[in-house]
């Protein structure tokens, strides 16, 4: 008997697999986040962190079809959402310099994909850009006390390859 349903190509399959942690270290780190349990969050979103920047840039790496593409239109937001969630994480320990350090490096990232040779990576690439940026002025407002954070903000902002506005 034949199927009437399309499998999956393989790169897919393994996309779903490859996040299903991802999601899971992202649900743990949400309910640790929830109950307080703030070093266990950490761990959780650095897992997923890592997880999702080491799928981007094996996709990134394979041969550009259209499978690689969706498999990175997933992998870029799950890099931001863990991210985001670490620098969240880093705020709530009273830690904005480590928050910083997150927030400046998915922005970076996220720069230099812009600059990718795909348009539909520098699209979806463009569409958390501009999340990451309005997520750096509200982190330098945040803490205008603290010079040597945004200056650091200033200079993440400033690399961009789209103008933005510093911080004074």
């Amino acid at each position: 008997m034949i199927s009437s349903q399309k499998q999956p190509h393989p790169d897919l399959l393994y996309l779903e697999q490859a996040l299903s942690p991802w999601q899971s270290n992202i649900m743990q780190g949400n309910y640790a986040f929830e109950q307080g349990a703030l070093l266990e969050a950490r761990d959780k979103y650095l897992l997923a962190k890592t997880l999702a920047d080491h799928l981007l840039q094996q996709f990134l790496y394979a041969q550009i079809n259209n499978n690689a593409i969706h498999a990175i239109e997933h992998c870029i937001p799950a890099l931001v959402v863990a991210s985001h969630n670490l620098a969240d994480t880093y705020i709530a320990m009273q830690q904005p310099e480590n928050a910083c350090k997150w927030l400046c490096e998915v922005h970076l990232t996220l720069s230099s994909l812009i600059k990718h040779t795909h348009y539909d990576i520098q699209k979806v690439s463009k569409h958390h850009y501009i999340k990451t940026s309005s997520e750096l002025v509200s982190f330098a407002q945040r803490y205008p006390s603290f010079p040597e954070l945004i200056e650091q903000v200033n200079f993440c902002l400033s690399s961009n390859t789209p103008p933005n506005n510093q911080l004074h």
